[in-house]
């Protein structure tokens, strides 16, 4: 189901409004921390425009979800994109590997509030986004499943390799990494500072990640 309702040009403004509004909102306090005449007072806007471009407060939130995911979806089809244009080999596949490292971590960094209800959103079961997350996120992970799998069928990557184990430890050890530093602990010392040290960082997971599939 799509929760995005078309809209003008001229609509965008007021819309994207509200957008920026109800995310900090339910970044911060959750969708059932935030109600609509609060996003309304951010905004600046009037209360009725909620219901008119989302259709209440949980197609609001639907909506803010969709796009973004929405956006990880195209960073994801062009690595897949370009890892298709060329031959598969070590090389490539190295290549696809870390640029998709980078696009989830400029993904994460872009969008921290986001990062915040996306967690909150997986720790729940998910129970707003489940209907995105299986029509979109599964068919991602499966284009990124896909390149491991060619890598193991060109012989190259071990086929003791679980691809989709391989995928979830991936991404989530990079969206947990964030977290960490987040928390501004004293275990942080020694880590890698985002953005100071992000090449470092990029380097470090990718030794991790790659050095052990390849045969």
């Amino acid at each position: 189901m799509n929760f995005i309702k078309d809209v003008t040009a001229d609509e965008l403004g007021p819309r994207q409004k509200i957008m920026e509004a109800a995310t900090v909102l339910f970044a911060h306090e959750g969708l059932h921390g935030t109600s609509t005449r609060d996003i309304a007072r951010e905004s600046g806007l009037n209360l009725s425009l909620i219901s008119y471009y989302f259709g209440g407060k949980e197609g609001l939130y639907k909506t803010v979800i969709q796009e973004f995911v929405q956006n990880i979806f195209l960073q994801i089809d062009k690595v897949v994109n370009d890892f298709e244009q060329e031959e598969v080999c070590e090389k490539s596949l190295r290549r696809a590997i870390v640029s998709l490292v980078n696009a989830i971590i400029d993904m994460r960094a872009a969008n921290p509030l986001m990062a915040k209800i996306m967690t909150r959103e997986k720790l729940s079961g998910m129970p707003f986004s489940r209907e995105i997350h299986e029509s979109m996120m599964i068919s991602s992970g499966e284009k990124i499943e896909m390149i491991i799998l060619k890598g193991q069928k060109a012989g190259i990557v071990n086929k003791n390799i679980n691809p989709r184990f391989f995928i979830v430890c991936l991404v989530e050890g990079i969206l947990g990494y964030f977290n960490m530093l987040d928390c501004n602990c004293s275990w942080n010392d020694g880590l890698y500072e985002m953005p100071e040290q992000r090449q470092q960082f990029i380097d470090q997971i990718s030794m991790i990640f790659l050095e052990g599939i390849f045969k």
